[in-house]
């Protein structure tokens, strides 16, 4: 446990811890920016946090880069450590009188601390378990219809997927997520590889294609095997069969180059008969009819000429696409009357069976790989509905167990503290999100109450080492309700931190347990630094005390 923290800028330069709860007391008339929420920013500092350089840049600002020194006791011994403002992802090994020892990194210090509390959660860094139940002011983490929120704009599942780590509930869910996660990159490379057309894409009907062709194939040759001393003495027939698929080929093509060569025929006998409507074409007609417009009968002419000049563009175009089309097709029907020439003139020649195996080979396998891959992206496709199916049933199961044990668990300190008549707080956990409802009453006083009871029930059933709450949160909770929660700290031997003033209206019983637990007494004369800057305005200090006023 976190037993003192030193520095040379505090005006009691050194503030010592306890188990249990630690309370830090503001004065009677609840005096802002006297260093309330900022000790607790150290407190934050000193587990690992780094809230206190962004939230409360202030005390930097006006006290210069200076380091905390901070000790722990686990199991009788003590560790002490030093972090510097200036280099706050380095923490320092310090020696009995806190001279620097060896320096370490950030991640380092809270892997330290981690097991050193006994945070067995392998899913869960140290600082995503103890960050969001540390709520000071400045923090983004204290929407008390959002709870599990420890940034605003963090997803709901994710929110849900932290509250199952912290309950050591994941690892159910751990493998399952790796195989999903495994299988969707995969999937991504394979998607990727065919659009970027690095392997073809390859369709049902293909497929099917394929698999027909590899039967053929695969029945030639098993026949050519089971037959090669009839092949070798007479290869006539395995030409002849290359011969006929050849024929056919080149029969296809035929046929479409016939109708490519109509189709040019008919461009070409088109342009010789695009003609314009001359305006001479319009003489007899104003021979007969001596009042009609000849302005307009030459627009008309022009029209006609316009229109002409843009039929004749395109099939121009079309004229040209077509000649292509022949000549690509001429290209393919010279190659195979080359090929079918070479087959007739080694009709007798060996050399033709050897190159049919080949080629049939050759056909077999790019089949089989296409189909392979096919059958390879099916796969991942099943597997990663079955695994995201998997994956939702397993954490659903999950979830209705922890909703009941947390709602159990309010309940209880609701019942103890408040009496059976009294709502408790409802926490819905659903796959991609979470709802928590307080009560009917959506009063500011009650949905902070709902709020400390949530995280003290977390706090009551977790691993969770410590629980940080400020003033703030005590200010929008009535005083008899603040009364009644202030007892559930203390069920627990584990560290809890509080900032409280005023502390008169919550009456004797709880003043006599709030100075029991002080560890830390601030007024206007005893400020939390030995620098005063509270007249300067628009601080982070400034801002830090207005929300509790």
């Amino acid at each position: 446990m976190l037993i003192e923290i030193r520095s040379e800028k505090f005006r009691a330069n050194q503030i010592e811890f306890h188990a249990g709860l630690n309370v830090i007391l503001g004065d009677t008339n609840a005096t802002n920016s006297i260093g309330k929420s900022t000790m607790l920013m150290v407190i934050d500092f000193a587990f690992g946090g780094g809230d206190l350089l962004e939230h409360n840049s202030d005390v930097v600002q006006e006290l210069g880069h200076h380091d905390y020194r901070f000790a722990f006791r686990f199991e009788d011994e003590v560790h002490r450590f030093c972090r510097d403002t200036s280099q706050p992802h380095i923490v320092y090994n310090c020696g009995p009188d806190f001279e620097l020892g060896s320096p370490m990194s950030l991640d380092d210090y809270t892997t330290f601390l981690r097991a050193a509390y006994v945070v067995e959660l392998p899913d869960l860094s140290f600082r995503n378990l103890v960050g969001l139940y540390t709520r000071v002011w400045g923090k983004e983490n204290d929407n008390p219809s959002k709870p599990l929120h420890i940034v605003p704009n963090k997803s709901g599942e994710e929110c849900v997927d932290t509250l199952i780590k912290t309950f050591d509930r994941y690892a159910a869910l751990r493998s399952i997520d790796q195989k999903l996660r495994s299988t969707d990159k995969e999937l991504t490379a394979w998607n990727s590889a065919k659009s970027q057309r690095v392997i073809p894409i390859v369709k049902k009907k293909r497929y099917d294609e394929n698999q027909k062709t590899i039967a053929t194939l695969d029945s030639e040759l098993s026949d050519i095997r089971q037959n090669l001393a009839r092949y070798t003495a007479n290869v006539s027939e395995v030409v002849n069969r290359e011969l006929l698929e050849l024929k056919t080929e080149k029969d296809r093509l035929l046929a479409i180059r016939l109708t490519l060569s109509s189709r040019l025929q008919r461009v070409q006998g088109n342009l010789r008969g695009n003609r314009g409507v001359r305006s001479e074409s319009f003489q007899e007609l104003v021979r007969f009819f001596p009042t009609i417009d000849e302005g307009r009968l030459s627009r008309v002419g022009d029209f006609h000429s316009g229109v002409a000049r843009i039929l004749r563009s395109e099939l121009d175009a079309s004229q040209t696409e077509l000649k292509e089309e022949i000549a690509s097709i001429d290209a393919e029907l010279a190659s195979l009357d080359q090929r079918m020439g070479q087959s007739l003139n080694t009709v007798e020649a060996p050399v033709a069976l050897v190159d049919r195996v080949a080629d049939v080979a050759t056909k077999i396998k790019g089949a089989r790989e296409e189909n392979g891959r096919y059958e390879r992206e099916s796969e991942l496709r099943t597997s990663l509905t079955q695994l995201k199916a998997q994956l939702k049933s397993e954490k659903e199961s999950i979830l209705i167990v922890l909703e009941k044990t947390i709602n159990d668990g309010m309940r209880r300190i609701m019942n103890e503290r408040f009496g059976p008549e009294r709502k408790s707080p409802f926490l819905e956990l659903r796959e991609r999100g979470y709802r928590f409802e307080v009560d009917e009453d959506t009063g500011t006083g009650v949905a902070y109450a709902g709020l400390v009871l949530f995280d003290l029930t977390i706090f009551l059933l977790t691993r969770l080492p410590i629980l940080v709450h400020d003033t703030f949160i005590f200010k929008n909770i009535e005083n008899d309700a603040v009364s009644r929660l202030l007892p559930v700290y203390l069920e627990s031997k584990k560290q809890s931190f509080i900032a409280l003033d005023e502390i008169e209206k919550y009456g004797a019983d709880t003043v006599d347990i709030l100075v029991k637990h002080r560890v830390l007494q601030l007024d206007t004369k005893s400020l939390l630094y030995i620098k005063d800057w509270r007249s300067r305005p628009n601080t982070a200090g400034d801002k830090e005390e207005e929300a509790s006023r």
